[in-house]
């Protein structure tokens, strides 16, 4: 391999030398779990991207993709780390088909500035976004500036995270009980492979696929097959009413009692979020009441047409008081998208307040969601061990944070125990468990991904067939790939 100044010489003449970046505060911000980069590189579009992994080939320097940051805790660490490519320039919006329903746009676009772009002529949009004008200067093929279409996912983060990162990661949240997950709205990608060459798949039209799935399997893939650059995703016309309702529980039993008797009804709610206190009161702010009890929160949304709102809010709340509701209260339009934005930001602030924040995702057989809630909640109150836990009923799926401060007090021994019971008792469910937050120093003591899938083999022969050489994300994903 040459030496650090021809390769950053070499890097200059691709994306020029003031999108190649090396002092020591810039390569700090986008260091890997401590690992420093060489050099960060901003590529502009995508043939950039693929002189980049060329040159990166051909030298054998490992890579790993980056957007706004907001993914980057989750995996193990990389094995080794030479150049971070970061996709924050390429934030344009290629194509907004509203007439068709899809939108195409590349890998550093925000999703908060596709929410906005789509708003209807009323600034009427899906985020509670107070100026809807986007972040980046992008070109836009479509005449209709106005549109009344949202794209239907729910990534955490959603105001900070990029499409690209969100597609990368498969990320979702409470909603994906409505709107299922990014994987079943993308159409279409467009990627660099780690050899460099440029490679399209899908299109504008749902049926279009023949052969092997190229979007899909991008999907979920953390950068371990290539860098993401652009996406097709389909849209949903704007829901006509939206309505949260909340109620307040003094026990989990009456909690899970609601939840139940909604899903054995035909009511279609976007979310049913179950939760403790301590997660409820974490959300902080001012559209919510103050529940203050030490109980449980139930959050249902509602997205839909104005009459069946209407109805699902009435029988909701009737099922509610039979089963002990506390305390209850509704948010609507505007303040129901502020709540749910608050929900998708918890996992910032609780990483900015403590130093120590571990963050668990529990999968299991969706009949199990209410022993695999109490285990979690009792084993970690057992251990004296502060948390917010939530559960999106009806979806499989338990997130756990543990509140914790890096320090020698033996709590982070104590979790890192705890975590590997959680694991045991998801795999018992027929599931598993992913650790999505966790200290850099902690990790090599926690199963990130939890126990390998079945495919796993597929899985290694997919990563060497593409990447024989291992410059993407080395380590970082599912069994050390």
């Amino acid at each position: 391999m040459v030496d650090s100044k021809e390769i950053i010489d070499g890097l200059v003449k691709i994306v020029g030398r003031e999108f190649v970046k090396t002092n020591s505060e810039v390569v700090a911000e986008c260091a890997v779990d401590n690992i420093t980069p060489m050099a960060v590189l901003f590529p502009k579009n995508t043939q950039q991207v693929s002189e980049i992994l060329k040159f990166a080939n051909r030298e054998n320097l490992a890579i790993v993709p980056r957007g706004s940051g907001s993914k980057m805790s989750l995996g193990n660490p990389p094995k080794r780390l030479d150049l971070v490519v970061c996709t924050t320039r390429m934030n344009h919006m290629l194509d907004v088909d509203t007439a068709n329903l899809t939108i195409t746009v590349e890998a550093g676009v925000k999703f908060r500035d596709v929410q906005a772009r789509l708003a209807t002529e009323d600034d009427r949009c899906y985020l509670p976004l107070e100026d809807l004008v986007t972040e980046g200067d992008e070109f836009i093929c479509s005449d209709r500036s106005h549109s009344g279409c949202f794209l239907p996912i729910d990534p955490p983060c959603s105001e900070k995270a990029t499409m690209g990162g969100i597609v990368a990661a498969n990320s979702g949240g409470p909603r994906r009980l409505l709107y299922n997950l990014p994987r079943d709205h993308i159409l279409g990608v467009r990627f660099v492979a780690p050899s460099g060459e440029i490679v399209g798949a899908g299109g504008k039209t749902v049926k279009n696929v023949s052969g092997y799935d190229i979007s899909k399997l991008m999907t979920g893939s953390i950068g371990t097959l290539g860098i993401i650059c652009e996406m097709t995703f389909k849209l949903l016309p704007l829901p006509e009413q939206m309505e949260t309702l909340l109620f307040s529980f003094g026990t989990f039993s009456a909690a899970c009692d609601l939840a139940d008797r909604i899903f054995e009804t035909s009511l279609l709610p976007a979310a049913v979020e179950v939760m403790n206190a301590t997660a409820f009161a974490n959300l902080k702010i001012n559209a919510t009441p103050d529940f203050t009890s030490d109980g449980y929160v139930v959050a249902v949304a509602l997205e839909t047409f104005e009459d069946a709102v209407k109805r699902m809010a009435t029988e909701i709340r009737e099922m509610a008081r039979d089963c002990g509701a506390q305390g209850d209260a509704s948010l609507q339009n505007h303040s129901h998208l502020q709540y749910w934005m608050a929900v998708s930001s918890l996992d910032p602030i609780l990483a900015a307040r403590f130093s120590g924040l571990i963050k668990a995702k529990l999968n299991y057989r969706i009949s199990e969601w209410k022993d695999i809630f109490g285990f979690a909640h009792n084993t970690l109150s057992e251990n004296k061990l502060e948390h917010v836990i939530s559960a999106h009923a009806g979806c499989g799926i338990c997130t756990i944070s543990l509140l914790m401060n890096q320090g020698g007090n033996g709590s982070m021994d104590k979790a890192v125990e705890v975590m590997g019971q959680l694991l045991k008792r998801s795999r018992d469910a027929g599931g598993n468990l992913v650790i999505q937050y966790a200290p850099s120093a902690v990790k090599k003591h926690l199963s990130m991904w939890g126990e390998p899938p079945p495919d796993f083999a597929v899985l290694k022969r997919v990563k060497e067939q593409v990447d024989p050489s291992g410059i993407m994300s080395p380590g970082r994903f599912v069994g050390g790939l």
